[in-house]
Parts: C-alpha cells; structure tokens; sequence
C-alpha cells in the first residue's frame, strides 16, 4: 500500500454515508421499501387466491402510517427546539448589542 492513502473500512464508509443521510431519513427510507414489498406481496396473493387477508393488510398499514406520524412528530420537536434555540440566541445578540450602545452613550 503506498504511504499517505488511508485504507477505508466499508463499515465506515457505509457508517459515514448514513451519518450524511439521517436517522429519520434512513427510517422512512426502509419503511417506503418495505411498504412496496408488502403491496408486492398482496397482489401476489390476490392474483393466486382472488382476495387478500384484510386484517392483516390494515394492521400494517396502520403500523406503517404510525411509524411515519412519529417520525414526523420528532422531527417537528426538533425544528421547534433549533428555532427555539435561534431565538434565544437572537436575543441574547441583541441585548448584547443595546448594552453596548448604552456603554457608548455614557
């Protein structure tokens, strides 16, 4: 191996890459490949038996629509935290700023 080039693990490849991604985002990802093959598999069955177990079918979507209302709910506490957070900061900017100019003022 030449001298300076790093040897990459693929584990860390792949670990860096879903660092890029997203926690929820690589949820939603593997829940909508999921809910293709499950459809998949229902017509299957339907074509072979002229019906599907129903019970069954909405059991999951329910799963699947739960799973996609939570991510969406943590992902809406979070964007209310980070702007929260920039509002505080904002202020805090700004308070900075007033007290300066009335240091200035004296």
């Amino acid at each position: 191996m030449k001298k300076g080039i790093k040897e990459r693990h693929p584990l860390k490849k792949l670990k860096s890459w879903f660092g890029r991604i997203g926690t929820l985002n690589i949820v939603l990802i593997i829940v909508g490949v999921f809910f293709v093959w499950f459809n998949w598999q229902m017509l299957c069955i339907f074509r072979e038996q002229g019906m599907i177990p129903e019970t069954y079918a909405c059991a999951v979507i329910a799963a699947t629509i739960g799973e996609c209302g939570i991510c969406g709910w943590i992902r809406t506490n979070k964007d209310r935290k980070r702007e929260h957070q920039w509002e505080t900061e904002e202020r805090e900017e700004q308070s900075g700023e007033s007290e300066e100019k009335e240091e200035s003022n004296e």
